[in-house]
Parts: structure tokens; sequence; C-alpha cells
């Protein structure tokens, strides 16, 4: 009888404490609301993986933060019974749907889309299709268009790459490009699936033979979410992402014709590999490919107290670096080392380190690289193929290639024996990328090896000297409006007259 008295009481008093408000109780602080330059975001805390989730409250989906630095990308290899080749490589920060955009945020994107023509099950804009009529996805019928009851939550299927695309822009973003899902995917050490490195099973991803034959709600699978706490990165509906395997291949001319991650209509476990890809056309609209956005805008980032930290950024290849300095008028950097050469040791500790550095070439210039083990050929510090330890990010083979271009196998109608035959190392050259107009070999080099200072501390002599070489080009791109598919500027340079 005591006892009871005794709980009565105690229950009393903490009922009398919560009325009137005298308890130990605490208030919830706000959540943090950041204005950014596409809207507005709330900051949702850390996720069980420990990294930061926010709300993009114009359609209330949950973005993931991939904090910026390097991951262990694998290098795709059709047999999956073969060991795929990784090197390690820089992505920039970046925010990623948690889950795949459902038919409930496509409705709201509809409900405000504008010149919107319909024939028959399908949705046009202009000649473009954006989406049918498909059983798992939106009903469109009757020049109406309508959600589902009880499949708000599924993935959005029956869409094409063209509505993927212009959602994407609606909420102020894009879709990832193919390096940004598979660090999303596979997380910093380059995981062959989401959750570790062993095959799928029921509990894990939602593909033809462990799973009910059509699209689940998004995040059905929990026990198959990403290192960065993603969902349905395996399985379910394929996602949406440009064909690039590193930065170095934008194109801001191409589409999202890549899908990545396998879908409920994958029987075989080898397409659910992180490193797995298909591709579809832009215009198809089905019910297993579906998408989500990425935010990689630097404003929006810094918004919401996200900053990545710069890493210089290099080309191993010439013919990569040539194009994409060609589209964006503006001088290649051409360094040519010794692995033995002690002036190239200290400019790639003092300046390729140095972030003034880092951040003018990143922005204003292409730095490709070309490597010789030298001296050190019997016990060289890169290894032959791989993953390059003294240029993070390259592939040994691409860099000796580079080198063998220019200093070896030399085409003597393009390079000029004052590269081929560099007097001091590193061998420094400020390039002109339009091989169209030049008429002799010596037009490639723009400002010669002479005008560098080759102390291996010369950051401020180096930076003017390429901002000298992009005067010779005229008005250059910036890497940021590159990557946004600005328009291309024209080059000013063009061949001295033979009076000249």
């Amino acid at each position: 009888m005591r006892a009871t008295i005794r709980i009565t009481a105690v229950a009393l008093l903490f009922g009398l404490l919560a009325v009137s408000g005298q308890g130990q109780q605490v208030e919830k602080e706000p959540a943090r609301v950041f204005d950014t330059p596409v809207g507005k975001f709330t900051d949702l805390g850390l996720n069980a993986q420990g990294y930061r989730e926010v709300r993009r409250e114009l359609d209330g989906a949950t973005m993931v933060v991939v904090p910026g630095g390097w991951f262990t990308k694998q290098t795709y290899i059709g047999d999956p019974t073969a060991e795929a080749r990784t090197y390690r490589l820089s992505v920039p920060a970046f925010l990623i749907d948690k889950y795949e955009v459902t038919n409930a945020q496509v409705a709201k994107y509809f409900a405000q889309a504008k010149d919107l023509r319909f024939e028959g099950d399908r949705v046009f804009t202009g000649k473009k299709l954006l989406a049918r009529d498909q059983n798992w996805g939106l009903k469109i019928a009757d020049g109406k268009l309508a959600e589902r009851p009880g499949l708000e939550k599924y993935p959005s299927v029956g869409t094409t790459g063209d509505l993927a695309l212009a959602f994407a822009k609606w909420v102020g973003g894009d879709l990832p490009y193919g390096y940004e899902w598979e660090k999303a995917a596979a997380g910093p050490s380059g995981l062959l699936f989401p959750w570790g490195d062993a095959p799928s099973d029921s509990t894990r991803a939602n593909s033809f033979l462990h799973g009910p034959k059509h699209p689940m709600p998004v995040g059905s699978y929990p026990d198959g979410v990403s290192p960065y706490g993603l969902y349905d990165m395996a399985g379910n509906v394929y996602d949406r992402c440009y064909w690039y395997e590193t930065d170095r291949q934008i194109d801001p001319n191409s589409v999202p014709r890549m899908i990545r991650g396998g879908s409920w209509v994958s029987p075989h476990w080898a397409n659910l590999r992180t490193i797995d890809r298909c591709a579809q056309p832009m215009d198809a609209a089905e019910g297993s490919v579906g998408f989500r956005c990425v935010i990689r805008d630097a404003k929006v980032l810094e918004a919401i107290g996200e900053q990545s930290e710069a890493v210089l950024r290099i080309h191993d290849d010439v013919d990569q670096a040539f194009k994409e300095a060609r589209t964006r008028n503006v001088p290649i950097l051409l360094f040519l080392a010794y692995e033995t050469c002690g002036q190239c040791d200290r400019t790639r500790a003092q300046v390729f380190t140095d972030p003034e550095f880092i951040k003018f070439i990143n922005d204003n210039v292409v730095l490709l690289v070309g490597h010789n083990a030298g001296d050190g050929s019997a016990d060289p510090v890169d290894p032959p193929e791989g993953a390059s330890i003294l240029y993070p990010g390259c592939r040994s083979e691409k860099l000796h290639d580079t080198f063998d271009y220019f200093c070896r196998t030399v085409n003597v109608r393009v390079v000029p024996k004052q590269i081929s035959n560099f007097t001091v190392s590193p061998g420094m050259f400020a390039l002109n990328p339009h091989l169209e107009l030049q008429e002799e070999p010596d037009q490639l080099v723009l400002i010669g090896e002479d005008a560098f200072r080759k102390s291996g501390d010369d950051v401020t002599g180096l930076v003017d000297t390429m901002k000298n070489a992009q005067k010779q080009l005229g008005t250059g791109q910036t890497l940021e409006d590159f990557k946004a598919g600005k328009e291309q500027p024209k080059t000013a340079w063009r061949p001295p007259a033979e009076d000249d």
C-alpha cells in the first residue's frame, strides 16, 4: 500500500512541475536556416554516419554534404571477377540528395512549370519529352498530370533526362558528374558496393532476384546505405549522371546519358557495383531510371558553412589538356620533371602546395605534367603503372606518356626542339592550345623556359608569367564558368605576319 502511495505522489509531483513550467526541461534551439543564392536550407544536423544534412525548402528534399577531399576511385572494368585499378581523386565538396527524387517532388515541379504540352499520355516542353504515364510514376491523361495515391514516395520513373535536368535547375542544382556519384556511393575508401565489398542480398538493395520486381519507396533498404548516408545508391532505380570519370573530362555541351547503381531490373550483382555504369538516351522514359540532384555551387556551400580544401588540379593526358585549354582559351603550363631532380622536388613541395598558386592555376590555367624516373628508374618512387604518389589524382603511366610525347616520341610537326631539348629541369613552358591556328612548331610556345625561374619557390614569378601568356590569347574562361557551360571565349592569338 505504501509503495502505491509513494509512486502516486512522485507521479503527481512530476505532473505539477510540468504544468507549472518549473521542471528542468530545456527548450530545443530552433534549427538554423540558411539563405543561399538558390533558396533556403534548414540545418538537420549530423546523420548516423556523421555527415551533415540539410533540408532543401523548395521541395522538402534532404541533402547530404559530401565533404571535399580525396577518395579512392576505381577504374571501371566489365569483368566482375577481375580486380579494378584504383587511384586517388580529389573532389570538391558538394550536396547530393539523400534519396532519389520522388513522384511527389516531380509533381510539385510540374505544378509551377510553364509551356507544357500534352499529347495523350505524354507531356512535353517544346519538342522535348519530359514524362509519360507510367504504372509506378505519375498519371498523365487527358491533358492532366496527377500523383497516383500511395506512390508519392516512390522514385520518379517514366521521366526523361530532360525532365531531370529541368528539375535540377529548378532547385538550383545539376545532376552528378560520374566521379561525384561514385564518391557518394563508395565513400572515401572506394567500396565496391555502398555497404562494403560483399554482393547484395534481399536486405541491402532492390534488385530483380532479391526484390518485388518493381520500384519501392525511397529509403526502403537501410542496410544498403552508403558511407555518407545515402539510400538506394545500389538497386531500386538507376541514377542519371554525366559521363565523367575525372574533372578533366568535363564538356559543357554534354548531357547526362550515363546511368549508375543498377535497379530493380538488375539480376546480376555486378550491375549494383559502385563502378558499374550503363547508358540511356535523354528522351527515354521508362520504369527503371530515376535521378537525384547535386548542388556544387561554391556560394551555396559557403552559405551553409561548408568549404573545400583547395587541391592542385593536374592533367596527365595531353589530348584532354589541350581540348580543355582550347575551349577555355587559357594557356597550358607544361611541367616536365625527373624523379631525382632536386629542383623538381623543390617545386612540387613548395610551389605545388602553395595556396596562391593552387587557386590561380585551378581557376585560370591548365597544368599538364610529364614525369620521367630518370636516374631513379631502378628504384622509382612512383610505380610504373597505377596511382601516382608524387602527383595525386594522376596515373603513373599517363605521366610517363606525356613526358615521352614531348621529349622522346617527338612529332616534329607539332613539338618544337626547344621543348624536346629543354636544358634545365623541370622543363617549364607556357603553351598555346590552339594547334589549329599554328603554322610552325615554335608557335606552340607562348613563353619559353628562360622566362621561368626554377628556384623551386617562385610562386609570384610563375603566376605573373602565366598571366603574360594569357594576354597573348586574349580573354580566358575560369574553370567555374567552363563547368557551368557558359559561352566559350574566342582567342585573339593569330600567327605573326611574315614581315613581323
